[in-house]
């Protein structure tokens, strides 16, 4: 693998929209991103400096001399805004997680928690491995911020410079915890505390630097929502338990809230009726609120089906993991033999909100009353079925960069028949009456 395979990807497109718009500042030209990225990344590849690669390129378009940015101060975590470089922070490393993903059919390892300081907490992404610690109090420099998913978050990159230091040189954190209702939770929060209902409740064992250790994990709710919990300590937690847990943090995946804690946080085991069972149930909320939160664990919402996908129709899936096929290749087990299966990918609309959802061949064929004979158009078909029509979907929404994508579980037409409703109301009136 070369060096440009381990570049930051996001770095070199932050430093791509800084030549644009100092172009665009100095000199008024326009200059196309494939262009700039080719001759950037030459320069990176010969061990130019960012900086330096980055003025070069702005000169050579005719741009004028941009200010190079200068060894920042150290800032607070509660003062970090969108899209800064250089930034510069002392924290605590309050959680670090690895996790693998595929950069241009590579299999690459980062690393992604939370940090805090005397002020707050966010989010981190590392590239690359910086040997990172829970608990240990770092110097870091060359960070970047970039907002994804609604949430603030700080990457390390390349030119990111981590330096362990002393503990005591961290002012302590001074925040008291604050009570928390399950739909309120955040990716980023700390001294967090939430009583719920323990719903779900597993554990495994996982490797951490060669130690076995034990996790236990799960969902929890309130009247208000779910959420996924991640406990790092044997608190004995029962299925049906209602818990008040204090000193916990927040992760988020996908716009899911990840509830965690460990052996320093307390959890009180309450009365089972302070939160009954059956207030604990799918809740059903806008699509506008559905894309404020940018994601959530088991929800109903309703709308107008808009548009059917491309992608919708027959599809092939992997035998062992039941991803779809891209030209009859698995993303993760190759070349296989698929099982072929029927989805549906459609658009809804409330009037406030859109999002995309996903529907496989039962819940297909429960909406489209009936079932459809392989055929080209299909999602023509589909859509003569459909289009304009109100649904209720039930499921987990998940949120990235493109949108809301929720993943049903069930779902049923929702549409408003009028002489039903003219025939309750008369009836209603003449009991009145």
């Amino acid at each position: 693998m070369g060096e440009e395979s381990s570049m930051d990807e996001d770095i070199i497109e932050q430093q791509i929209d800084e030549i644009l718009k100092a172009l665009q500042e100095t000199s008024g030209k326009d200059v196309g991103r494939d262009v700039l990225d080719k001759e950037l990344r030459k320069f990176l590849e010969y061990g130019v400096p960012f900086e330096h690669a980055k003025q070069t390129l702005i000169k050579k378009f005719g741009g004028g001399a941009v200010k190079l940015t200068a060894p920042s101060e150290r800032m607070l975590i509660v003062d970090l805004k969108p899209s800064q470089q250089s930034v510069h922070v002392l924290s605590r490393i309050i959680s670090v997680n690895p996790r693998e993903i595929q950069v241009k059919g590579e299999t690459r390892k980062i690393f992604y928690g939370i940090l805090g300081d005397e002020s707050g907490t966010i989010q981190f992404t590392a590239w690359k491995d910086f040997e990172l610690e829970k608990g240990t109090v770092v110097d870091i420099t060359n960070a970047y911020t970039k907002e994804w998913q609604g949430s603030l978050k700080v990457n390390f990159g390349d030119r990111t410079r981590i330096t362990m230091v002393d503990a005591s040189e961290l002012p302590e954190m001074n925040l008291e915890p604050r009570a928390y209702k399950v739909n309120e939770l955040r990716g980023g929060l700390s001294a967090v505390e939430v009583t719920a209902r323990i719903l779900e409740t597993q554990d495994r064992e996982v490797d951490i630097s060669g130690q076995k250790k034990k996790v236990f994990s799960g969902i929890l709710g309130d009247e208000t929502g779910k959420a996924q919990f991640t406990a790092w300590h044997d608190f004995k937690l029962k299925e049906g338990a209602v818990v008040k847990i204090t000193g916990g943090y927040v992760k988020s995946w996908k716009g899911i809230p990840q509830f965690t804690f460990d052996e320093k946080a307390t959890v009180e085991k309450l009365d089972a009726n302070t939160i009954a069972k059956k207030d604990v149930k799918t809740q059903k909320i806008l699509l506008s609120e559905l894309v404020e939160r940018n994601g959530a664990l088991d929800v109903e919402v309703e709308g107008t089906v808009i548009e059917i996908q491309k992608g919708s129709g027959l599809v092939q899936r992997c035998p062992q993991c039941n991803r779809v096929l891209q030209m009859g290749s698995c993303t993760v087990h190759g070349t296989v033999e698929g099982k072929t299966d029927l989805r549906m990918k459609l658009v809804i609309d409330d009037g406030a909100g859109s999002v995309s959802a996903i529907l496989g061949k039962e819940l297909t064929e429960k909406l489209l009353g009936k079932t459809l004979p392989p055929s080209d158009d299909m999602i023509e078909e589909m859509n003569s079925i459909l289009f304009g029509h109100r649904i209720s979907l039930q499921g987990n929404a998940l949120g990235d960069e493109y949108g809301i994508t929720l993943i049903a579980r069930d779902a049923k037409r929702a549409d408003f028949n009028v002489a039903a409703e003219a025939e309750r109301l008369s009836s209603e009136l003449e009991e009145f009456s």
